[in-house]
C-alpha cells in the first residue's frame, strides 16, 4: 500500500504500482512521519520517498520575474540576472549567492522532520543518485535505496526538418512565470522557441510563443523541434521520455537526467549562459536512453535469518516490573508479537503487587519474584542469572518492541558472530491526562540512532540500553550491570565496547516512552557520571577523552531539572520545565 501526502505525491503513487511506500512532500512531513511510526510499530518494512525541490532552481525561478520587472532594458536585465549568482545583487536583503547557497530545506523544523522521517524508513526511493545525495544531507547515515524512474506521458509526434532550429521549453506542471528565466536565457538565440506551461500565459517582456499543456498546437511545435529544455530540477523522467524520440535533451544537472540519458546537455538553473550553451550543443546532438532501472521489490530487502526456525537459538527478554500490571501486560503482548521463532521472556517482579496471573497467560514467559525491592539494575541481573544460553536483552515494562526487533538483531549476530548487537530507538514523549490515559506530545529519532567506537564509549554513547542484545556468555566474561548505578546501561556499554565489536542494525526497532520526566531525569546523574569516569573507568594518558568527559559533565549540569531529552518533532506545545 502507498500512503501519499501532497498532490505531487499522488502523481507518483499512481505510477509506483503495488509497493509498500510513503510518498510525502516537505510541507506535509509530519503526516508522513506519523504514518512511518505507525508502520514501524507493526513491524512493517516500507520505502520512504521525500519529494524535495532543488533550492537553486526554486530560488532563481521565484526571483527571475522580480528581477526582470526592475528594468525593460534587456542588457541590464541580463547583467542583473547574472549578478544574482555572483552575489553582487541584494535580493530580499541578502546577497544573491547566499540565497542560492541555502539548503533545500531551509526551515530548521522541516529539516528535523525530514531527518526523523528518513530515520524511520527501512529504505528510501529516489529518482536519481543526484537526489540521493541531497536527501543524504538529512540522514544520520546513508539509507538503503532503490531508484525509481517514472516516465510521464508526453506527446509522440512525427518529426520534420524545419527551416530554422526549434526549441521547446517543457514545463507542464509550472506556470509561465516559472519559466521566464529559461525563456530569457534563450532570448537571443536564432531559433523558434516555444514555451509549454501549465497556464500557457505570456512570459513578461519576451516575444516567445507560449502554449498551455494540452493545446493541440503543442504537437506541431514538438514536430519542428530539435531539442527539448526540461525545467524540472528533480525528476529525470521527462528527459527519458523525450530521449526515446531522439530529441536533443537539455536538463538541470540536479535532475539526474544524465544518469539515464546519453548525450544530455546539463545546466545549472542559476547560470544563464550555461543554459544557452547547453541548447546550442543539443540542437545537433540527439539523445537516447541508457539502460533503465527496474521497478524495486515490493518491500525493501533485508538479511534473512541464516538458520531454520528449529535451529534458532533462544532470545530471552528480561523485564523488571514493579506495580505496573497494565504496562506489563502490554509489554508481554509486544513480546508475543515478535517474529523471531524462539522468543522467551523472564519477568522479574521487584517485590511489587502480584503478577502471576498475567505472566501465566503467556506460555513463553516465566516469572521470578523478588522479596525486596532493589531497583531496575538489580532486577535485571536477577533475571539474567536464570538464563543459561542464547541471547539476552533487558527491557522496561512500559516501553515498546516492534515485531521485527529480535529477528533483525539475532540475524545480525548470527551472520556476524558478534557478541553484542543493537538497533536504533524512537523516543515518544507522553503527558498524563486526568482520565489516566496519556497524550503523545512529540518524538525524537535523532539521539539514539548511532553506534559507538571503543574510544567514544569512554565518554558517551548514542546507543540506548534497551536497543542492545547480548550473547549470554558476555556477562561471565565482563560482568553484568552495576546494581547500584542509575547509569548502569551506559557503564556496561563502556566495558563491552572495549572487548567486542557491536553488530549495528541501522533501523528503528523499539520505542522508549518518556512520561513527562524519565528515570535519569529524576536522579543526580551528574554525580554518578563523574563516579563512572573518575573511579570506575579513569583514562590516564588520554587528555582528549578527559576533555570530552568534562564537556559531557557540563552538559548534564546545564540540563533543566528533571528533564533530560526534548522532542525534535512536537505535536503539542508544552513547557518541559
Amino acid at each position: 500500500m502507498i500512503a501519499t501526502y501532497g498532490p505531487r505525491a499522488d502523481l507518483y503513487a499512481a505510477a509506483l504500482g503495488d509497493i509498500e511506500a510513503i510518498v510525502v512532500e516537505p510541507a506535509l512531513l509530519v503526516h508522513g512521519h506519523l504514518e512511518a511510526i505507525r508502520r514501524r510499530s507493526l513491524g512493517e518494512s516500507f520505502y520512504g520517498m521525500l519529494l524535495i525541490e532543488e533550492h537553486r532552481d526554486r530560488t532563481m525561478s521565484a526571483l527571475a520575474p522580480a528581477v526582470l520587472e526592475q528594468t525593460k532594458d534587456s542588457d541590464r536585465q541580463r547583467v542583473l540576472l547574472s549578478s544574482v549568482e555572483a552575489g553582487s545583487v541584494l535580493l530580499n536583503g541578502k546577497p544573491g549567492h547566499e540565497l542560492l547557497a541555502e539548503p533545500d530545506l531551509s526551515d530548521p523544523l522541516v529539516q528535523l522532520a525530514a531527518t526523523e522521517f528518513l530515520a524511520l524508513c527501512p529504505a528510501v526511493l529516489v529518482r536519481s543518485l543526484a537526489e540521493y545525495d541531497r536527501i543524504s544531507t538529512w540522514t544520520p547515515r546513508t539509507r538503503p535505496y532503490e531508484l525509481v524512474l517514472i516516465e510521464p506521458s508526453v506527446p509522440v509526434v512525427e518529426r520534420r526538418a524545419g527551416a530554422r532550429p526549434g526549441v521547446v521549453i517543457w514545463a507542464p506542471e509550472r506556470d509561465s512565470l516559472f519559466v521566464s528565466l529559461h525563456a530569457f536565457a534563450l532570448a537571443e538565440i536564432h531559433a523558434d522557441v516555444t514555451v509549454v506551461s501549465h497556464d500557457g500565459g505570456v512570459v513578461p517582456g519576451l516575444a516567445v510563443t507560449t502554449y498551455r499543456i494540452g493545446d493541440p498546437r503543442v504537437d506541431d511545435a514538438l514536430a519542428g523541434a530539435n531539442c527539448v529544455v526540461l525545467t524540472d530540477a528533480t525528476d529525470p523522467g521527462a528527459a527519458v521520455a523525450f530521449a526515446r524520440q531522439g530529441y536533443g535533451i537539455v536538463a538541470p544537472v540536479s535532475s539526474g537526467a544524465h544518469e539515464f540519458v546519453r548525450d544530455v546537455s546539463v545546466y545549472d538553473p542559476a547560470a544563464l549562459r550555461q543554459l544557452y550553451v547547453a541548447v546550442t550543443m543539443s540542437l545537433g546532438q540527439p539523445s537516447s536512453p541508457r539502460e533503465l532501472p527496474a521497478m524495486p521489490p515490493r518491500v525493501p530487502a533485508r538479511p534473512e535469518l541464516p538458520v531454520t526456525a528449529a535451529e534458532a537459538p533462544p532470545a530471552t527478554i528480561v523485564v523488571p516490573t514493579f506495580n505496573r500490571r497494565a504496562d506489563l501486560e502490554r509489554c508481554l503482548q509486544y513480546i508475543a508479537a515478535q517474529t523471531y521463532p524462539n522468543t522467551r521472556a523472564v519477568i522479574v517482579n521487584d517485590a511489587g503487587e502480584a503478577v502471576d496471573d498475567i505472566v501465566a497467560r503467556f506460555p513463553f514467559a516465566r516469572l521470578v519474584n523478588l522479596e525486596e525491592n532493589g531497583g531496575p539494575a538489580r532486577a535485571f541481573m536477577a533475571g539474567v542469572r536464570t538464563v543459561t544460553d542464547g541471547f539476552v536483552q533487558v527491557f522496561s515494562d512500559d516501553d515498546v518492541l516492534f515485531p521485527d526487533h529480535l529477528d533483525r538483531l539475532v540475524t545480525a549476530m548470527l551472520r556476524s558472530g558478534a557478541a553484542v548487537a543493537h538497533s536504533n530507538i524512537l523516543m515518544r514523549f507522553l503527558e498524563p491526562l486526568d482520565d489516566g490515559s496519556s497524550l503523545t506530545t512529540g518524538y525524537n529519532a535523532t539521539i539514539f540512532v548511532g553506534t559507538v567506537t571503543p574510544s567514544e564509549a569512554l565518554s558517551t554513547s548514542p546507543v540506548a540500553g534497551h536497543a542492545l542484545l547480548w550473547r549470554r556468555s558476555v556477562f561471565e566474561e565482563i560482568g553484568g550491570w552495576l546494581e547500584d548505578s542509575v547509569l548502569a546501561d551506559q557503564e556496561i556499554q563502556m566495558r563491552a565496547a572495549q572487548h567486542y565489536a557491536f553488530a549495528y542494525v541501522d533501523q528503528i526497532t523499539a520505542e522508549w516512552r518518556i512520561h513527562g520526566t524519565n528515570f535519569s531525569g529524576k536522579t543526580d546523574s551528574g554525580a554518578e557520571q563523574r563516579r563512572i569516569y573518575e573511579e570506575l573507568h579513569p583514562v590516564p594518558g588520554r587528555p582528549l577523552i578527559a576533555s570530552q568527559r568534562e564537556k559531557v559533565l557540563a552538559s548534564i549540569a546545564a540540563r533543566p531539572a528533571g528533564y533530560v531529552f526534548l522532542p525534535t518533532v512536537s505535536l503539542v506545545r508544552t513547557n518541559p520545565a
